[in-house]
């Protein structure tokens, strides 16, 4: 996945309300909610009382969304499955997208996952005062002491924060990070070819002639390490060749493959974990606001 570190560009503007800008993020965002409403109208029709094929992997799906909430929030808060399994699937599609190579990832974009986070802490400040009263509320800034007002005050902002900047910093680092192994793979690809094809033909019929009797001796003594230099050997003096006879001018031959790799973690593996982390902060954090009703035994 490339990433533009300059930011998410501009398609157009809408021209009302001093102009509102509709860009990568959004167009990405907006096909991840249209597939997500999509895919639940798909997977919800045609429901058995004996589930089989498709059915049975979404039951599976939703009765482990289903544990992983009680377990982190407890029975009493099991009707917030929705929401927490609504912002985990539209972390990991937000951030898959980026995959398709002409979309951007929308967990890429601050914008994106700043508004998540300041929704999970619109919902908590609402359950606070709900349960305890506007002055409650207000309250719980001043304890232990009034001198911890500050404090309680700068944590209350820095909770959406902290979350917001987790999960947009691991995407997006993960992008840039992948875009600058890209580049520089594809400057040292034109930078060996050149200097394979520069002899003309000799030096890569030489790396060929090489390559093809390490992969000889890989094949007689099953010696991992002649096979890996054998093939690279053979590629870029195969390679070269063609640099030389001027088919492949300019083609990055390095720069394929590697960052693919690269992209199975950033983009597959670290995508789950955020969504993952960002999901069970917001459990832990709403549950926190929304304790356990204590039981009335009859005196």
């Amino acid at each position: 996945m490339e990433l533009n570190v300059t930011g998410a560009f501009v398609y157009f503007t809408i021209p009302i309300f001093g102009g509102i800008p509709i860009t990568q993020t959004t167009v990405s965002f907006l096909l991840v909610t249209v597939l997500l409403c999509w895919a639940c109208v798909y997977l919800g029709k045609g429901l058995k009382k004996r589930p089989d094929g498709k059915q049975v992997l979404v039951e599976k799906g939703v009765m482990m969304l289903h544990n992983m909430v009680v377990e982190t929030m407890g029975a009493h808060n099991a009707h917030w499955m929705p929401f927490i399994g609504t912002i985990f699937l539209s972390s990991i599609c937000g951030s898959l997208i980026g995959l398709t190579g002409f979309l951007r990832s929308a967990t890429a974009d601050i914008s994106c996952v700043i508004v998540w986070a300041l929704m999970v802490t619109a919902v908590i400040w609402y359950n606070n005062i709900k349960n305890n009263g506007f002055l409650g509320w207000l309250k719980g800034f001043t304890e232990p002491i009034v001198v911890m007002t500050p404090m309680n005050v700068v944590s209350e902002i820095a909770q959406p924060l902290s979350m917001a900047f987790r999960h947009f910093g691991n995407v997006a680092g993960g992008g840039v990070i992948t875009t600058i192994i890209y580049a520089a793979l594809s400057a040292a690809s034109v930078a060996v070819l050149n200097l394979i094809s520069s002899s003309g033909w000799l030096v890569g019929a030489i790396l060929v002639a090489v390559g093809a009797g390490l992969l000889l001796v890989w094949k007689k003594k099953k010696k991992k390490a002649s096979m890996v230099f054998g093939l690279v050997s053979l590629l870029l003096g195969f390679f070269g060749l063609l640099q030389a006879a001027g088919v492949l001018s300019g083609v990055p031959i390095l720069a394929y493959g590697i960052p693919a790799v690269l992209s199975c973690y950033f983009d597959l593996f670290s995508g789950f974990v955020q969504a993952y982390v960002f999901s069970l902060l917001t459990m832990v954090y709403i549950a926190g606001s929304l304790p356990e009703p204590k039981e009335h035994t009859p005196s």
